[in-house]
């Protein structure tokens, strides 16, 4: 499919021009693109080839997308030491094919994905410009993508976009991008009549404003436009409201402070309960060489016999989950004589003040909000627990993924 024949903005038809001439001009460095509406943009080029493309507003939530599409859950970055933040996808990438975490394909796949959104959301700015900077160079082999599939890829999804008149609902909600955007629940009642309780169930997951319509589109593996154009009655009614909502923290978290290590005489289990292994695994890795084990549970309905088997110190449990919820699950622990006085500790994307009571009426001990955060982990351990420690320094940019 021509460029010509979708509707674009003349920015989008330049840019994508540019992109072409690059290639034919097998050019090597980096296109430098500012608007007013993002953060700025990155493309790297080696030899017209697209090697790296990063930036705008949602960075993080972008790589943690193209991961959870091309090798979540059965593997997934691990921690390392010093990486940059230009360049931190690249480097995570690098040091998990070297950890045997995933292969050069499946990182290969991630970038091709990387480049493909970052170009589409390019081409849906209203404006912008753009600077070559032939001396701007970025070392790696990864991936060397040529620009014309890539292309082709944002056009078609922009295609399917003009066939669901989208293009008019990104005028009337908001000046930013529209995948950009979280969808929140405002009328509870009104969406719950109108469909099944197993669609309700599903769809309110996606529904607490902490997930972009990118985010929900690859959690629920459908297309883009194809979210947006189930979502768009309930938008044009009320029923949703699409809202702004943040990037989440860049993957490298720079500790310059005194943590402590439980002594070896006071390891501790801890039960991580929650859907995402993701979640369990950075547990692991915040909790691991600090002499704690930890004991994921992806499905909390079939890993009751598990917990009661292993009787863990403290219970991190997720508030929202395909087959049941944290608050009944907390109370059905709470009813047990042997989690009766267990440290449970809520953790949720949704940090709201009802949400804090509700968790405190069933029983919870503590809430703990997503992203997990390696220094408020240990210390909620450290508060509840109560073991005696060794006391060390964390060496700085030690990084969470989930």
């Amino acid at each position: 499919m021509a460029i010509e024949a979708i509707n674009i903005t003349a920015w989008g038809k330049a840019l994508s021009q540019t992109l072409s001439d690059l290639y034919e001009q097998r050019a090597t460095g980096e296109l430098f693109i500012t608007s007013k509406t993002s953060a700025p943009w990155r493309l790297y080029f080696y030899a017209g080839c697209l090697v790296y493309a990063t930036g705008g507003n949602h960075a993080v939530r972008r790589w943690h997308r193209a991961l959870r599409q091309h090798c979540y859950p059965s593997c997934s970055t691990q921690p390392c030491p010093g990486i940059n933040e230009i360049g931190w996808e690249l480097e995570l990438l690098d040091h998990a094919i070297e950890q045997n975490q995933m292969t050069a394909s499946q990182a290969k796949a991630i970038l091709q994905t990387l480049a493909e959104e970052v170009v589409f959301s390019l081409m849906k700015q209203p404006k912008a410009s753009s600077q070559w900077r032939a001396d701007r160079l970025i070392e790696t082999r990864l991936a060397f993508l040529p620009i014309e599939p890539i292309l082709q890829t944002a056009i078609a999804l922009q295609s399917d976009w003009e066939s669901f008149g989208l293009d008019d609902l990104s005028r009337t909600v908001s000046t930013n991008f529209l995948p950009d955007l979280a969808p929140i629940l405002r009328k509870p009642r009104q969406l719950e009549a109108s469909v099944s309780p197993i669609i309700y169930h599903n769809l309110t997951r996606f529904l607490q404003g902490t997930h972009s319509l990118w985010d929900v589109s690859v959690a629920m593996q459908k297309p883009l436009p194809d979210i947006l154009h189930a979502l768009l009655p309930w938008i044009e009614s009320g029923i949703i409201e699409l809202q702004e909502i943040s990037d989440l923290p860049l993957p490298v978290l720079q500790l310059e402070m005194t943590t402590f290590r439980p002594c070896s005489a006071a390891k501790a289990l801890i039960a991580c309960i929650d859907d995402s292994p993701l979640v369990g695994h950075t547990l692991s890795h915040i909790l691991n060489p600090l002499g704690y084990e930890v004991l994921p549970i992806a499905n909390p309905l079939q890993g009751i016999t598990t917990l009661l088997q292993r009787k863990p110190d403290l219970i991190f449990l997720d508030l929202i989950m395909p087959n049941t919820n944290g608050y009944e699950l907390c109370t059905f622990l709470r009813k047990t004589s042997v989690f009766e006085k267990t440290p449970i500790v809520i953790l949720t994307d949704n940090d709201t003040i009802i949400d804090r009571l509700r968790s405190k009426m069933v029983g919870s001990s503590e809430f703990l909000a997503k992203p997990i955060q390696p220094e408020k982990t240990i210390r909620i351990i450290q508060k509840h627990l109560g073991h005696s420690h060794e006391f060390s320094t964390l060496k700085p940019a030690q990084v969470a993924i989930a």
